[in-house]
């Protein structure tokens, strides 16, 4: 394709691009530039790059003109080759996701074809029987304060056949504009601790995430940085109940994705959590300054975000650590990383084990031990063979190739069998290059589920993961992976 053809192609897309209300910008190819350098410095997937400029590979030349989508793409012309499959991977959506945003019956398209690959936000909805807060903030990627901003709400309560703003009024933006506001006050509040940093109940300026405490910086500065708690174990543990419990109302009040996990009994396992944080690693960004990611923070946000999608899909859920001040997070950007905080707690009562996690043999041993507590309470629609244990990380893993990985370990063979089964079958859903390994890991060997798997949702070893660990849409899209594989798994086994 020659240059001045592009070029005249890239206006058309960068006219297309703002007509469908996406940010766009055009910028002139320098020395040396690459597209993973471009693609850094404003954020954007390199695949966005080579589909909004119709490239036929990742040579760029100096003095050519490129369109970035720094809006992000909403909508694409079909290409020769491309597939349902390819392009759910392309841009971290799922297929089921694709074909109900697009009206599709089946997977059949064709070259030429438009697809959306986001769901429109229009200016305003009208809320159906089902409707929450939550879920309209989740599906068109807005915020619950936001959301209750824009249309002068007080509280979350919504009704069937109410109008809602999905978009900004000036007028009601100015009206706060440090962004600062309080969360809903039916958290029950306790006041043990003297030391915190602020006041009880206040959220954080940075991102309106927080409950109870806010990180001292806004985030994380160095590999070293972490913040100890400031309140008792006990404090820690009645708030997380209490965030948890906040949790579970939320979602009941959300409309079920379906009922393919009724009877199951799955346990969420966050990789690492208190005193141990897994990996921490500095990344450079687009501009060479150094970003910090810290696994267990990641590792938390992404199974909270299963939690939800399993519950709504009526599996019985429980996480074996939870954080005492937040639940799930988006963050203010990839820029912001999350602070390595050392307040999470065992979901276990602190008269039983009181200490953090940590990552020792009896740190790995209490993680079983919550689950054998919570299966134990099995309810009679539930049976031992539908348990699964579900770890999820996001390592620095040298040794490990750049896809996703689904782990398998056993203390026995018939151990090892069932749990490297549930691995194919999640694996499956994974993505491009994701794999599965039988791995030598104490938390999955005489796990008490039927079935126990660890994940590594991102290798972060590779600064592709990295990047994309900290945007929040991209630890939606690894929430609904695992799921769909595990919903898979119990359709397979209902």
């Amino acid at each position: 394709m020659s240059y001045n053809f592009r070029k005249y192609l890239g206006s058309c897309i960068l006219l297309f691009l703002f007509i469908h209300n996406t940010q766009a910008l055009t910028y002139h190819v320098k020395q040396n530039d690459t597209l993973y350098g471009l693609s850094l410095k404003y954020g954007v997937p390199v695949n966005w790059i080579i589909r909004a400029n119709n490239l036929d590979s990742e040579l760029i030349k100096p003095g050519e003109e490129l369109v970035i989508p720094t809006g992000g793409i909403t909508e694409i012309t079909v290409k020769k080759g491309d597939t349902l499959s390819s392009i759910a991977q392309e841009f971290n959506i799922s297929v089921s996701d694709l074909k109900i945003i697009n009206n599709l019956e089946n997977d059949i398209i064709h070259q030429g074809d438009k697809l959306a690959v986001v769901p429109q936000r229009p200016g305003t909805i009208t809320v159906k029987k089902g409707d929450s807060l939550w879920s309209i903030s989740r599906k068109f990627g807005v915020s619950i304060e936001e959301l209750k901003l824009w249309n002068s709400l007080e509280k979350e309560i919504i009704q069937p056949g109410n109008k809602l703003v999905l978009y900004p009024d000036g007028d009601k933006i100015q009206k706060d504009p440090d962004n600062s506001q309080t969360p809903d006050t039916d958290i029950k509040i306790n006041l043990a601790s003297a030391h915190s940093a602020v006041p009880e109940n206040i959220l954080s300026e940075s991102n309106n995430e927080y409950y109870y405490s806010i990180p001292e910086k806004k985030y994380q500065p160095d590999t070293s940085y972490c913040e100890n708690p400031h309140e008792s174990l006990e404090t820690s543990y009645n708030r997380a109940m209490e965030l948890i419990k906040k949790f579970d109302d939320r979602i009941k009040n959300e409309k079920p994705l379906g009922r393919e996990l009724y009877g199951w009994k799955i346990i969420i396992d966050p990789g690492h959590g208190g005193y141990d944080p897994g990996s921490i690693v500095s990344v450079p960004d687009g501009n060479g300054n150094p970003v910090v990611i810290t696994e267990d923070e990641y590792a938390s946000d992404i199974s909270y975000r299963l939690y939800r999608i399993l519950k709504l899909h009526g599996a019985s859920v429980d996480m074996t650590v939870l954080a005492p001040d937040h639940l799930i997070r988006d963050g203010s950007g990839p820029r912001e990383t999350f602070v390595h905080r050392k307040n999470e707690v065992y979901n276990i009562s602190p008269e039983i084990v009181d200490w953090r996690p940590v990552g020792t043999k009896e740190g790995l041993d209490v993680r079983k031990t919550i689950a054998s507590g919570k299966i134990k309470l099995l309810s009679s629609n539930q049976q031992k063979d539908k348990t699964l244990f579900i770890s999820i990380h996001n390592d620095y893993s040298p040794d490990l190739p750049e896809g996703r990985a689904v782990l398998f370990d056993g203390a026995d063979q018939n151990e090892i069998n069932a749990s490297k089964a549930l691995a194919e079958v999640i694996s499956q859903h994974m993505g491009k290059g994701s794999f599965t390994r039988h791995q030598e890991l104490r938390v999955l060997r005489n796990n008490p589920a039927a079935c126990a798997v660890l994940i590594e949702a991102r290798n972060i070893f590779y600064k592709k993961n990295a990047w994309a660990l900290r945007l929040s849409e991209l630890r939606e899209q690894d929430a609904e992976m695992i799921a769909d594989g595990i919903i898979d798994w119990a359709e397979q086994h209902n």
